[in-house]
C-alpha cells in the first residue's frame, strides 16, 4: 500500500496593505464639485439643444425600430 500525497501548508494571509487601485477619488461626495456655466445665450442654447437632437434622433429612431421588428417577429412567432 502506497501513503497518501501530503497538500501542502498553506500560509495564512497577511494583509501588508497593498493596493491594487487607488479608491481615494470614490468618496462619493460628488455634490460639492463645482460647476462652471458655459456662457451660452438663449439662442446659443436652443442651437446647441436643436444640434444634440438632430444628431441624436437618427440612432434613436434605429433603436426603437428594431425593438418594433424584434417585437413583430416574436408576435408572428408565437401566434
Amino acid at each position: 500500500m502506497s501513503k497518501p500525497d501530503k497538500k501542502p501548508k498553506r500560509r495564512p494571509y497577511v494583509d501588508d496593505g497593498h493596493t491594487v487601485y487607488d479608491m481615494s477619488g470614490l468618496t462619493g461626495d460628488n455634490k460639492k464639485r463645482p460647476t462652471q456655466p458655459l456662457g451660452l445665450s438663449g439662442k446659443e442654447k436652443f442651437a446647441a439643444i436643436r444640434a444634440a437632437f438632430e444628431a441624436y434622433f437618427p440612432m434613436l429612431l434605429l433603436v426603437l425600430g428594431s425593438f418594433l421588428f424584434v417585437m413583430l417577429l416574436i408576435a408572428l412567432w408565437l401566434s
